[in-house]
């Protein structure tokens, strides 16, 4: 004879009732009899009715009948705890005081840990699916764009000019364009323009004859050459001498390198990708940049946005650099605290990906869990103000800009945390924000904010 159903009895229908009743009623031996709250805008009353599980304002109607097995009460109330007492059927167990808050708190731990579990698994299919090797495409519009320009553009020979702040992933754009190109095959050489001083540039990127010059021992190949057939990668090229400026228009029109103290020239064919995080018009109007040499490299432009400008991106990227900490200090920290993302986005990321990367990093270290929170964050990420520390960059841009800027920081950082509060659920996002629901997307697709990172 199969074991006779549960016949339960739930008092309180707020938050910890309401976890209770969804995970009750999930449970084929346990039949609910009814569900209580003086309340009657209580939570689990509206879950209670979409079940068609009877409630009610009071319990006396429901606790008359004698078949009740078994009444919980989460309310908290003692008097009402008192009245269960004296009036339960003899045979019904009472559950409420110290063993529901038990209770409670142990299903509240767990309801916590499935919810960032559902958030894990969600956040990292979407990794996957914007990502493109070590480099996350992210789903706003600006890196969308960005990567069908990659896409069309990397089988092509055209030089490219990449233009982004530092630490906004330049160089690993060039890797990507590098290894979806028709040279893949290839040697990708880069070369950082900052890294020599005006006299060792020139002999660095074409090489030089054995006595060029004091300490020229040897015939020594330039970097130009040995990314023949290859692909070139000039960082920094917004700081380059004027002179060596020159010289690389020249190879750039002929395609031929004369080494350092020779008479012969070089044919070679290299793809020329450069990048900059410099104004080049500027340096242009104050003579530190060739303006033909400029014409020359802007043929096609890709302009990486900051990290600021793409909030809706911190949550993949976030869990991106997660992964690659967990490798490479080989500590297991799995997930993120919602508060911690939304800690993450309020941040202005003067330093963009890189600075990112690194506070993910120190967090994985710190963490004394598998979880990321906020207190492993640097304390500047603990304060719930707005990081108003301005770089030099956006004091440049002007008092309006900087107002508009803000403004658009603030909007993102609201839309994320009505988002947060109400598990991604955008209609009710838009009732605590007392906006439509179709002004409310309006704006997440401006911001770039996609709700699967709140639920």
């Amino acid at each position: 004879m199969p074991p006779k159903n549960i016949k339960l009895l739930l008092v309180g229908a707020g938050h910890a009732g309401s976890i209770l009743l969804n995970l009750f009623s999930t449970d084929k031996s346990i039949e609910i009899k009814g569900v209580v709250d003086k309340n009657s805008n209580a939570p689990g009353l509206a879950v209670a009715k979409a079940l068609r599980i009877p409630t009610a304002s009071g319990y006396q109607k429901f606790i008359r009948s004698s078949e009740l097995d078994l009444i919980i009460n989460v309310t908290g109330d003692s008097i009402l705890h008192d009245q269960l007492v004296q009036q339960k059927p003899a045979r019904a167990e009472l559950i409420g005081g110290a063993s529901a808050r038990l209770i409670w708190a142990l299903l509240d731990e767990y309801q916590k840990k499935e919810t960032l579990q559902d958030h894990f698994n969600i956040i990292m299919h979407e990794v996957k699916t914007h990502s493109s090797g070590d480099f996350i495409i992210g789903s706003t519009k600006a890196m969308r764009e960005i990567a069908l320009m990659i896409k069309q553009v990397s089988p092509t020979p055209a030089t490219i000019l990449i233009r982004g702040e530092t630490g906004t992933g330049k160089e690993v754009i060039a890797r990507m364009i590098q290894e979806n190109s028709r040279c893949s095959n290839k040697p990708l050489v880069s070369v950082n323009c900052t890294a020599f001083s005006a006299n060792l540039i020139e002999s660095e990127l074409f090489g030089y004859k054995k006595g060029a010059f004091t300490g020229a021992e040897s015939d020594r190949v330039g970097l130009l050459e040995l990314a023949n057939n290859g692909t070139v990668f000039l960082d920094e090229i917004g700081d380059m001498p004027l002179e060596m400026q020159a010289k690389l228009l020249r190879f750039l029109q002929s395609g031929e390198i004369r080494p350092v103290g020779s008479v012969k020239n070089k044919l070679i064919k290299v793809r020329v990708i450069a990048a900059t995080n410099k104004n080049l018009e500027q340096a242009i109007e104050k003579g530190d940049f060739r303006a033909d040499l400029y014409y020359r490299l802007n043929g096609f432009t890709l302009n990486l946005p900051s990290l600021r400008d793409r909030p809706g991106d911190i949550p993949l990227l976030t869990y991106h650099f997660l992964k690659r900490a967990q490798e490479r200090i080989n500590k297991r920290v799995e997930t993120v605290s919602p508060e911690a993302i939304t800690a993450l986005s309020r941040y202005q990321w003067p330093g963009n990906l890189r600075e990112l990367e690194n506070v993910i990093e120190r967090a994985v270290i710190l963490a004394s869990n598998q979880q990321i929170t906020v207190a492993d964050l640097p304390l500047k990420f603990q304060s719930k103000t707005p990081d108003m520390d301005f770089d030099g960059r956006e004091l440049e841009d002007g008092l309006i800009s900087l107002k508009k800027r803000q403004a658009n920081l603030l909007e993102q950082q609201a839309l994320s945390q009505y988002l947060l509060e109400n598990n991604g659920n955008i209609t009710r996002a838009a009732q605590s924000a007392k906006i439509s629901r179709r002004t409310y997307h309006r704006l997440m697709e401006k911001h770039g904010i996609k709700k699967v990172s709140f639920k």
